[in-house]
C-alpha cells in the first residue's frame, strides 16, 4: 500500500482531504466537452476525479511568478489551455466532503462511464503525436493520469505523463510503497504511486480528448521551470541532498588528509631519493647516515689544495689557510623533519634535487688567500716598444695582461670550492699595457721617418751633414706618460757636428788659484764657444720629422766650470797648518820630491772631499818624470821608481793632522827614521799603501808644497776652523839594533840603525768657535830594530 504525501490512501478512492481551490494566476480552466458543460453542479461533484494531492511548502513569491507567467500567455494558446485545473465548483464540492468519505454510487457510475470513454479513445492514444515528448509510450492506459500539487495556498493540476505509466502499473501490482529511481524526480514518483484505478478510470475521457494539448502544455511547463511548482521539487530535493553530500565530502577530505599526513610522517626521517651533494648521492638516507657519507667522501676533497687557473697561469689555494670548512651537518639539516609542505612530499615521490654544500668561511682568511692567489695568477702586460737597430726603426708588439677579479673570485671560491670542476677557472680582467699597440704603431711611423734620410746641421757658416744611420743612433723612443716620445742625445749630436766641422768650438778657461810670491791668488777664467746640446737636439728632431731636413743652430758662450765667485766663497784666506821634513843627500830622491811638490801645489780640497796622495801625485812612473831611488821592500833597502816619495806622504799627513782633517788611511814605516816624528809618519807603496784624509770643515783647503832650505814643505791654506792638540808617549819595549851576517849574491851591507820600540800618538780636534771636540784618537805603533848587515865571503872550495 502506498500513500500520498498528505497521508491519503491511494488504493481506497479519491483523497479524503479538501481539494484546494485554484488560486489566482494558476492558468485558464481546462476545456470540457458539451456534456461536461451542461452538467449541473451536482453532476460535477459526482464526476470529479480522485486527484492525488501533494502538500508542498509554499514557494516564495509563487503568486507573483505565476501571475507573470499568466500575463505572458495568450488565451488562444493551446498549450496554455491544456494546463487547466478542474472547475471551481468541483473543487468546492470536493472541499465540502469530509476526509476519508467513500464516493456514492452515482459518482462511481460516472467514474466508470468516464473510464469507458477513455477506453474508446485509446485508439487515438495508440498513435501519439511524435512531437509529444512528454508522453510515455510504454503504457498508454496511464497517459491521462493527473496530479494535484498543492504548495501552501496554491494548487495546480498536471497530467502525470512523464513518469506515471510505469510507476502506476508497478503500484497497482505491488501494494508496497513505490521507490523513486535515481533518474526520476521525487514528485513524479509520488504522483504515480498515489493514482488509483478508480481515479484513472474517471479521468480517462478527459485525458483522451485533451492529450495533445496536455502534452504541449507539459512541454511548455517543462520549458519554463519558474512557472511550475514542480521545479520546487527539484530545489527541495537539492536542499535535502547537500548535507549528505557535504558529509561525504568531509569524510573524503579527512581520509585524504590522513593519508597525506601519514605519508609526510613516513618520509619525515628520510632524505628524498636522488638528492645529491657535490655529486654524492645521499637520497633515502637518514641524517646521521648522510652526514657520515658526506664526511667520508667529501672530507678528503675538502682538505686537498684547490687548483685554480687563469689563462695559462696556475696555482693552488689551501682550504684550511683560506678559512674554508665543509659543514656536513649543516648541509643535511633541513632535508628531513616532519612537515606538511606539499613540496616536501613531492620531492619524496619525484626525487630530490642537488643540494649545495654548506661552508663555514673565515672572511679575513679567504680575502688574504684570494689576494695571494691573484698575485700568483696575475700576468703583467707588455708595453709596445720602438727602437733603432743598425739605422732602422723596429718595434715590438704590445701584449695585454690579465688580473684576477678579486671580488668575483672570492665569491666563486666561497660557493664552488667543493662542487666546481678542477681546476677552478677564476674570472679575470684584461689589463692594458702602458703603451698600447695603437700608440706603438704611431711611434713606429715617426721613427721610420727619422731614419729615412740624413739631416744637415747649419752653424757658423759651416754645414755638417749627419748620415741617416748616425741620426738614428742618436735617436730613441722613450715612454713618457703612457706614450712613446722621440728624443735625441744632444751631447752625441754635438760631437757629431764637431767631427764634421773645422775649429768650430773654443774651450773655456776655468778660474783657478795661483801662487804669487808664495801667496794664493784667483786667476779669472775665460768663456769659450760651444753648441747647446738641448737646442741642437730640438733642431735635429724638427728636421728629422719634417719635410725640410736642415737644422739651423747657433754657437753659444760656454762659462768656465769654476768661476771666480765660487773660488772666493771657499774662504782660502790663511795658512791653517804647515809641516816640513829634512831632505837627504840623494839628488835623485830629491828630484822625485820636487815633481811631487809641483803636483801637490794648487790642489783644492772642497768641503767634504778627500785628499788622496797617490791620485794627486800619480801616476808614479818614469814616463811621469819619476826615477829610481832607495825604497824599503820586504825589510830591506832596495832601489825602486819613485823612491823617497814616502817623505811627501809623511809631510802631507802631518799637514792634514794639524789642520784638523779626518785621518782615513796611513801607515808608519817598519823602521823608524830619525828625520820623521816617531809614531806620526806615513810610508807609501803604489798599489799597497796610501795616505788619505778628508776635509770636514765648511771651508776649502788649498795645498801648497815646495822645497826650500834643505827641507820639503807642505802648507794648508783655508780659514781657521779647528784647534788641534796632540801628544806622543815615551818609547816602550825598546830593542837595540845588532849586526847580522849574511852571504850570497843578493846580500847588501847596511850600517846599524835605530833601535826598535813602541810608541803612541794622541790627538784632539775641537771646533774653534764652540770648543766642541770632533776628533779624539790615539794611534800606537811598534818599530823594528834596524840591524846592521855584514856580507860574509862565501867559504872556499
Amino acid at each position: 500500500m502506498s500513500s500520498s504525501p498528505d497521508g491519503t490512501d491511494t488504493t481506497s478512492g479519491p483523497p479524503t482531504g479538501p481539494v484546494p481551490e485554484p488560486t489566482e494566476g494558476t492558468g485558464p480552466a481546462v476545456p470540457r466537452d458539451d456534456a461536461e458543460a451542461e452538467t449541473t453542479p451536482e453532476a460535477t461533484e459526482s464526476t470529479l476525479p480522485a486527484y492525488p494531492v501533494l502538500d508542498r511548502p509554499p514557494v516564495e513569491d509563487a503568486s507573483a511568478a505565476e501571475s507573470e507567467s499568466t500575463t505572458e500567455r495568450e488565451p488562444s494558446d493551446p498549450v496554455t489551455s491544456s494546463a487547466a485545473t478542474p472547475p471551481s465548483a468541483a473543487e468546492e464540492t470536493a472541499d465540502d466532503e469530509p476526509h476519508g468519505a467513500a464516493p456514492d454510487d452515482d459518482q462511481a457510475d460516472l467514474d466508470q462511464a468516464d473510464l469507458d470513454e477513455a477506453d474508446l479513445d485509446d485508439e487515438d492514444l495508440d498513435d501519439p503525436d511524435p512531437d509529444d515528448t512528454d508522453l510515455d509510450d510504454s503504457d498508454p492506459d496511464d497517459d491521462d493520469d493527473t496530479v494535484v500539487v498543492r504548495s501552501g495556498d496554491r494548487t495546480e493540476v498536471f497530467p502525470a505523463v512523464q513518469a506515471t505509466v510505469p510507476v502506476a502499473t508497478a503500484a497497482a501490482a505491488d501494494p508496497e510503497p513505490a521507490q523513486s529511481t535515481a533518474d526520476e524526480p521525487a514528485g513524479s514518483t509520488a504522483s504515480a504511486a498515489a493514482t488509483s484505478p478508480a481515479s484513472a478510470g474517471s479521468a480517462a475521457s478527459a485525458s483522451a480528448q485533451s492529450a495533445p494539448q496536455t502534452s504541449t502544455d507539459a512541454a511548455s511547463t517543462s520549458d519554463s521551470p519558474e512557472d511550475s511548482v514542480l521545479s520546487d521539487f527539484d530545489r527541495d530535493e537539492k536542499s535535502r541532498r547537500w548535507p549528505r553530500n557535504l558529509l561525504w565530502a568531509a569524510c573524503a577530505v579527512l581520509v585524504l588528509a590522513g593519508a597525506y599526513v601519514g605519508a609526510q610522517w613516513y618520509f619525515a626521517d628520510r632524505i628524498p631519493r636522488e638528492t645529491t651533494v657535490a655529486g654524492i648521492d645521499i637520497g633515502g638516507l637518514s641524517n646521521d647516515a648522510a652526514i657520515e657519507r658526506l664526511e667520508s667522501e667529501l672530507g678528503g676533497i675538502a682538505a686537498e689544495p684547490l687548483p685554480v687557473t687563469a689563462g695559462e697561469s696556475t696555482t693552488t689555494v689551501d682550504p684550511a689557510a683560506a678559512g674554508l670548512t665543509f659543514d656536513a651537518r649543516a648541509t643535511v639539516e633541513g632535508l628531513t623533519a616532519f612537515s606538511l609542505s606539499p613540496s616536501r612530499l613531492l620531492s619524496q615521490i619525484s626525487g630530490g634535487d642537488a643540494v649545495e654544500p654548506v661552508t663555514v668561511v673565515d672572511d679575513a682568511a679567504l680575502d688574504a688567500a684570494v689576494a695571494t692567489m691573484s698575485a700568483d695568477l696575475q700576468v703583467e702586460p707588455t708595453s709596445g716598444t720602438v727602437s733603432f737597430v743598425d739605422g732602422a726603426a723596429v718595434a715590438t708588439e704590445a701584449v695585454e695582461g690579465s688580473a684576477v677579479d678579486a671580488e668575483a673570485a672570492t665569491e666563486l671560491v666561497r660557493t664552488s670550492w667543493l662542487t666546481a670542476a678542477r681546476p677552478l677557472v677564476v674570472p679575470t680582467e684584461a689589463v692594458e699595457p702602458e703603451i698600447t699597440q695603437a700608440e706603438t704603431d704611431e711611434a713606429l711611423a715617426v721613427a721610420e721617418k727619422v731614419a729615412s734620410a740624413p739631416v744637415t746641421v747649419a752653424v757658423a757658416d759651416q754645414s755638417a751633414e749627419i748620415p741617416a744611420e748616425t741620426v738614428a743612433a742618436a735617436a730613441s723612443m722613450t715612454p713618457v706618460d703612457g706614450a712613446l716620445q722621440l728624443a735625441f742625445d744632444g751631447e752625441l749630436l754635438v760631437q757629431d757636428v764637431v767631427d764634421r766641422t773645422t775649429d768650430l768650438l773654443s774651450d773655456a778657461a776655468d778660474a783657478k788659484f795661483v801662487f804669487v810670491d808664495g801667496t794664493p791668488q784667483i786667476e779669472a777664467g775665460l768663456p769659450g764657444t760651444t753648441l747647446d746640446p738641448a737646442a741642437l737636439a730640438a733642431a735635429v728632431q724638427t728636421a728629422a720629422t719634417g719635410d725640410d731636413r736642415t737644422a739651423p743652430v747657433e754657437l753659444v758662450e760656454s762659462d768656465p766650470a769654476q768661476s771666480t765667485e765660487a773660488l772666493q766663497a771657499l774662504g782660502i784666506n790663511e795658512i791653517v797648518s804647515e809641516f816640513s821634513t829634512p831632505l837627504t843627500n840623494e839628488p835623485v830622491r830629491t828630484e822625485n820630491l820636487r815633481i811631487a811638490a809641483e803636483k801637490v801645489t794648487g790642489t783644492l780640497v772642497l768641503p767634504g772631499e778627500v785628499f788622496d796622495l797617490t791620485e794627486v801625485i800619480g801616476p808614479i812612473t818614469k814616463a811621469n818624470g819619476y826615477q829610481e831611488a832607495h825604497i824599503i821592500s820586504n825589510g830591506q833597502i832596495v832601489d825602486g821608481v819613485g823612491g823617497g816619495l814616502s817623505q811627501m806622504s809623511t809631510t802631507t799627513y802631518n799637514a792634514g793632522f794639524y789642520a784638523g782633517m779626518v785621518d782615513l788611511e796611513h801607515r808608519p814605516h817598519s823602521y823608524w827614521f830619525d828625520r820623521y816624528p816617531e809614531g806620526r809618519e806615513s810610508t807609501l807603496a803604489v798599489g799597497q799603501i796610501n795616505m788619505r784624509w778628508r776635509n770636514d770643515s765648511p771651508h776649502g783647503v788649498l795645498m801648497q808644497s815646495y822645497i826650500a832650505g834643505g827641507r820639503l814643505h807642505v802648507v794648508a791654506w783655508s780659514t781657521k776652523y779647528y784647534t788641534v792638540t796632540d801628544s806622543t808617549s815615551a818609547r816602550s819595549d825598546v830593542v837595540a839594533a845588532t849586526i847580522e851576517h849574511k852571504s850570497g849574491a843578493g846580500c847588501l851591507p847596511q850600517s846599524r840603525g835605530n833601535p826598535g820600540f813602541s810608541v803612541t800618538v794622541s790627538r784632539k780636534v775641537a771646533v774653534a768657535a764652540t770648543g766642541e771636540v770632533v776628533i779624539d784618537e790615539s794611534n800606537s805603533w811598534r818599530y823594528k830594530p834596524q840591524n846592521g848587515v855584514v856580507c860574509d865571503a862565501p867559504p872556499a872550495g
